[in-house]
């Protein structure tokens, strides 16, 4: 067999092959036009320094203040379908789970056939909006989706996957850490537990009361590290990638790791 023979026989068994290919993408990423929506909420009553916590697979978790001793959580499950029939199949996959006292609050989000876009068509988001109590412990932890949390001053613990995680005027003990996100930290003091936060790709800008008393640690792999307005005294090692000072003579410690990235620290 010659040459230009072989070839063409290759091209005769490998177009089949790849339109087989092409057609299981087309079914894959099919336009999911129909859209099914349903909301889940809930109102607890959690004891002075009661625990919440939340965990999620696919969607945000936004979080403020409320009142006096009650948790309010809603959530907004979204699914998307080739059909209306797929997209209610996907809707229905994801559930909500409860495990209550007064003390300690657990809510989770399951998902069966988590493979996101399916060959019959279907995704699926749930995202909460939450109010707990400012000084109650909590954790919110979700692998697709960012984080939001403002007014917390308990102790606090935010995780992520793949999204980014953002705190507005937040008090307490705080530990954050995203892999593929960044983090956008305001503290209205340095609690006297530290903070702790790790980033692999995205950065960090922190902000804090330029007066405040910290022990400061942060490193980073990829990206440097700035700290402009704040008067901080190093100690150890400083380098465009390494800090460790002192800010206002020194308090609780302060530590952030990074891999790819920079690390602004401000006062506000």
């Amino acid at each position: 067999m010659t040459l230009s023979v072989r070839r063409r026989v290759l091209t005769v068994l490998v177009l089949p092959i790849l339109a087989g290919c092409l057609a299981a993408c087309d079914i894959v990423t099919a336009d999911l036009r129909s859209e099914e929506t349903a909301q889940w909420h809930k109102s607890y009553q959690l004891d002075t320094n009661g625990r919440l916590e939340i965990n999620n697979v696919n969607g945000k978790i936004i979080v403020e203040p409320s009142t006096g001793n009650t948790v309010d959580v809603t959530a907004v499950k979204k699914a998307r379908g080739a059909s209306p029939e797929s997209a209610k199949a996907a809707l229905e996959r994801a559930s909500i789970v409860e495990d209550v006292s007064s003390g300690r609050i657990r809510i989770d989000t399951k998902v069966t056939n988590l493979s996101g876009i399916v060959f019959n068509g279907g995704t699926a988001t749930v995202e909460y909006r939450v109010k707990v109590p400012a000084g109650a412990e909590v954790k919110f932890t979700t692998v697709n989706g960012g984080i939001e949390a403002t007014g917390l001053q308990g102790r606090t613990t935010l995780e992520t996957t793949n999204g980014g995680v953002t705190t507005r005027n937040v008090g307490g003990q705080l530990e954050a850490s995203t892999t593929n996100g960044g983090l956008d930290i305001d503290m209205s003091k340095v609690p006297e537990g530290g903070v702790k936060l790790d980033f692999v790709n995205g950065g960090l800008s922190m902000r804090m009361p330029r007066d405040a008393k910290a022990t400061i640690s942060a490193s980073v792999t990829n990206g440097g590290i700035s700290y402009g307005d704040l008067s901080i005294d190093t100690t150890g090692e400083s380098t465009k990638r390494r800090l460790e000072g002192r800010l206002n003579g020194g308090g609780p410690r302060i530590q952030i790791g990074g891999t790819n990235g920079g690390i602004t620290l401000s006062g506000r």
